[in-house]
């Protein structure tokens, strides 16, 4: 029965593991087209760059052709960020470093198929950088975990 708890657990931390290190993204829908929004990392660090995709798409999926528009990064109602832009095959990157942490929206307008969209805006939080642990100590919560382990394992053998 232990086995089996542990096989299921180790199973399940293997299968789970991937998203720890998956990056966010968000879709916006304006009229006829959609916008991905893709950041990496998942939670921008101030003062460090982020890098952005932005991908533009319709129902028959990724636009193909060149898009043009204008990129704004905001906040508290204060643009940090008005940059004109052209996507390529329907992929924009952006690389931006946030100078302090907050909330930033991010708003785009563009021109496709001869017609202008304005999707809602993406919302980002920066947050600060947090110390470093180092390997001690997650080797030391990994040490104690497998104490209480063994130590919970012998107590419910006790019991039976």
């Amino acid at each position: 029965m232990v086995k089996k708890s542990i096989i299921l657990f180790v199973i399940t931390f293997a299968l789970l593991a991937p998203f720890a290190y998956s990056n966010g993204g968000c879709v916006k829908v304006a009229d006829d087209m959609l916008v991905q929004m893709s950041v990496a990392p998942h939670v921008p660090i101030a003062n460090e760059k982020a890098s952005f995709l932005f991908s533009f798409g319709n129902e028959s999926g990724l636009i193909r052709e060149e898009i043009s528009g204008k990129i704004k990064i905001v906040q508290n109602g204060k643009a940090l960020l008005e940059n004109d832009f052209r996507a390529k095959d329907g992929i924009l990157d952006l690389k931006h470093e946030f100078n302090s942490p907050g909330i930033y929206e991010i708003f785009l307008e563009f021109n496709a198929n001869g017609k202008e969209y304005m999707p809602e805006d993406f919302v980002v939080e920066a947050v600060e950088k947090q110390g470093k642990k180092g390997y001690l100590t997650n080797v030391l919560f990994l040490l104690a975990g497998i104490l209480v382990g063994v130590l919970s394992s012998k107590l419910f053998k006790l019991r039976k």
